[in-house]
């Protein structure tokens, strides 16, 4: 993650939102005045920063928020909304120190990270006294980071719902493994700002329900489809999640997630 991001552990003046990291764009011409004083603010960053807990593909450092807008399309509208994800202090777990990842729906993420790649390992609730250990480490990034990296973890649908019948939602009561790969470690996205940012991983996620949809169509293979993008220095600035169905029984839709740099 940049200095894009809100600085909050230094006191030092804010810097431009595109003014350091990738994909800011091209460059106006910069005296070796303005060169100077911007290679001083840096080193002052870097020298108060406290340790990244990620990696350059997943940077986790203490107090740093990333906002993303998120939308959703479909048949049946739904509002959008605003996430927070901020990386609170790092902490002891099992025996090991492992970054946290706080959501602003109430829930924190724990991952562990190595030269093998990222994992969450156990996730808290806002209303819990202690974390709750995943049965087993879900990866979120695998190494190498790579084109053709693949892994698999499980998945439940989060935007298919039932018509008429309750719960509507069918993350309640269907599972499937996704299998995730990295297609592209050079790609380049443009967010809502007009702001583009590279060199980025972009990984794809891709499973299969198997759900009565209506009887016409009967059983169908009902594809999900996850695609995010984390971009050097900066972490995960796009997501994507498509689970579109035939017209009858379900309603499905598309969710996007843009950082707000």
């Amino acid at each position: 993650m940049s200095a894009m991001y809100r600085q909050t552990r230094c006191a030092l003046p804010p810097l431009p939102l595109a003014g350091e990291g990738r994909g800011e764009g091209p460059r106006a011409h910069t005296s070796s005045i303005a060169t100077a004083m911007a290679a001083t603010a840096a080193a002052l960053l870097t020298a108060c920063s406290p340790s990244n807990q990620g990696n350059e593909w997943f940077p986790l450092r203490e107090g740093e928020t990333q906002d993303y807008a998120v939308r959703y399309t479909g048949e049946e509208p739904r509002e959008p909304e605003q996430w927070t994800l901020r990386v609170v202090q790092p902490t002891t777990f099992q025996d090991q120190t492992v970054a946290v990842r706080h959501h602003s729906t109430g829930v924190s993420y724990y991952l562990q990270v190595d030269e093998q790649g990222i994992r969450r390992i156990a996730t808290r609730t806002d209303i819990d006294s202690e974390p709750t250990a995943d049965a087993e480490p879900l990866w979120v990034l695998k190494a190498p980071y790579q084109v053709g990296t693949e892994w698999t973890t499980p998945t439940v649908p989060y935007l298919i719902q039932r018509r008429n019948e309750h719960p509507r939602d069918l993350k309640y009561t269907h599972k499937a493994q996704m299998t995730w790969r990295i297609e592209a470690v050079d790609d380049s996205v443009k967010l809502g700002d007009g702001s583009e940012h590279n060199p980025c991983l972009r990984v794809v996620g891709q499973a299969r329900l198997n759900l009565y949809t209506d009887p016409v169509n009967g059983f169908t293979d009902v594809p999900l489809i996850s695609r995010e993008w984390y971009c050097q220095g900066e972490g995960l600035v796009k997501f994507e999640r498509e689970e579109k169905v035939p017209s009858g029984f379900l309603t499905g839709g598309v969710l996007t997630a843009e950082w707000e740099p």
